[in-house]
């Protein structure tokens, strides 16, 4: 892809039990971020984290919401379930624009729209292992470390993210007419560099069928 702007956050390095809300809060986090669009002036609203001492913007788009929320829990379900055999992956966030393509009998099969992504957002996590201890304080003392850390971490991403998107606005096409923010489509890769487990488009419909994770050896 040419001419795509790329935003790499730091590695979050997490308990299994905090990827999903961390997951949840950085990508509300971008969508309000690159929500221009020009049909309607958006409303974010602040929202306390449910597990992090921190508060972050959640869009008004009710469909935006669900769809986010879809995705982190899936992308949470890929350490749950082994598939990132190496405790190691990698959620890309890409917004691109459609142009129509020229007609033709392959359109039937790739479609008749073209996209042209124009920026994405890298977010690669570690899963750290949950250490247990004989003594019960010591596994709450474990567990209150593991949760300031994640939090931690998170606010530094949020950091990351809001300075990044502010300063880096020349590449972004013209504010889409017809939603708040512009279209995406996010990805997630089990070993954090390139295969695809699981695409998970969104559209202006913002519909989409829920693929089936293959295993990854």
């Amino acid at each position: 892809m040419l001419n795509v702007e790329e935003f790499s956050c730091p590695e979050l390095r997490l308990a299994m039990c905090h990827v999903k809300e961390a997951v949840r809060i950085i990508l509300h986090t971008v969508l309000v971020c690159r929500s221009i669009g020009g049909h309607r002036p958006i409303e974010p609203r602040a929202v306390l984290s449910e597990l992090f001492d921190l508060t972050y913007m959640k869009t008004d788009e009710v469909d935006f919401e669900q769809e986010l929320e879809q995705t982190a829990r899936q992308f949470s379900e890929v350490f749950e379930n082994s598939l990132a055999r190496s405790g190691r992956a990698q959620l890309v966030l890409s917004f691109y624009t459609t142009k129509s393509r020229k007609q033709s009998i392959w359109n039937i099969i790739v479609g008749s729209d073209e996209k042209i992504v124009f920026e994405q957002w890298r977010v690669p996590v570690v899963v750290q292992p949950l250490r247990r201890h004989t003594n019960p304080a010591d596994n709450l003392r474990e567990e209150a470390n593991l949760q300031a850390s994640a939090s931690q971490q998170v606010q530094q991403a949020l950091h990351f993210v809001i300075g990044r998107a502010n300063a880096k606005v020349e590449h972004l096409p013209p504010p889409p007419q017809t939603q708040a923010a512009y279209k995406f489509e996010v990805t997630f890769s089990a070993d954090g560099k390139g295969s695809t487990l699981l695409p998970q488009g969104f559209g202006s419909s913002i519909s989409q069928t829920i693929k089936h994770i293959p295993y990854i050896a």
